[in-house]
């Protein structure tokens, strides 16, 4: 049997850049450097579209930091697209990247990436309001097979400090949104600046490694984990088949690839 002979569609997610002004260190992190570093090696992946999960911005938003992006990702040999994160302004991506809506709305809505189509929803509240909700259910209805991409995870994850002080809250209505039906399905998320997999009936929850800062996953309060800045690069064949592999960027700009594979149950 040949298995992922040809493929149909490439994705590369990014997340978490916690960008400062050119030079400032975060935590002895020059996260501006590894960012540059994770984007010039996605790129020679050649993907269709490039997805970017929030938190552009440190700790406040600052809009320099979305204007100083703009035509960075102008640039990038492929479309892409993006939503907020807890430490992002929706108004200020709006104005800076023109992305529908009005104000201070949710950045969400559809995406068609080489005929396939993608949701993203917008969690940067640390929740999902009711009338994205309500788009979101008919969405799925219309592309059930549709990959979703939102900042938070819907499930908790197993990382101990973010499950505990930093999940999505409210989430009853969207996980019955995404698992009602039975239909497989992939959620590809950040937030927790650690990569992982998690299964909860047909539902798998990607969480994309940061360019950032990562955080231990087993401790309960907040300790950094000494790891190089990565990516995910999703794949889907002509058959259907899919594939996600996480890469680690080094300081020599050389790569580390890991496939992922299920982590753990739904932790409750």
């Amino acid at each position: 049997m040949k298995i992922f002979t040809s493929v149909a569609l490439r994705i590369v997610q990014i997340t978490d850049l916690h960008l400062l002004s050119p030079g400032e260190l975060l935590m002895g992190l020059d996260v501006e450097a590894r960012f540059e570093a994770v984007l010039a090696a996605a790129s020679r992946h050649a993907p269709d579209a490039f997805c970017f999960t929030g938190d552009f911005c440190a700790n406040e938003p600052v809009r320099a930091v979305y204007e100083r992006l703009r035509p960075r990702f102008d640039a990038l040999p492929a479309p892409y697209y993006l939503t907020a994160g807890n430490h992002d302004d929706r108004r200020m991506i709006r104005e800076v990247f023109d992305t529908p809506g009005q104000d201070n709305e949710p950045v969400y809505g559809p995406v068609d990436i080489q005929g396939q189509c993608c949701l993203f929803l917008d969690t940067s509240p640390g929740t999902t309001d009711g009338g994205q909700l309500d788009w979101f259910a008919e969405a799925l209805r219309k592309h059930p097979d549709a990959p979703v991409f939102m900042h938070h995870p819907p499930i908790k994850m197993g990382v101990r400090f973010m499950d505990q002080k930093y999940p999505l809250r409210d989430t009853d209505r969207l996980v019955d949104i995404l698992t009602a039906d039975g239909v497989r399905r992939r959620v590809f998320c950040g937030h927790y600046h650690t990569p992982r997999m998690v299964s909860h009936e047909a539902l798998d929850v990607f969480l994309c490694p940061p360019t950032s800062f990562f955080i231990q996953s087993t401790t309960p309060d907040f300790a950094l984990a000494d790891h190089d800045p990565g990516y995910l690069l999703l794949e889907w064949a002509d058959g259907g088949d899919f594939r996600c592999v996480e890469y680690q960027v080094r300081d020599d700009g050389r790569e580390a690839a890991r496939d992922q594979l299920p982590a753990a149950p739904r932790v409750n």
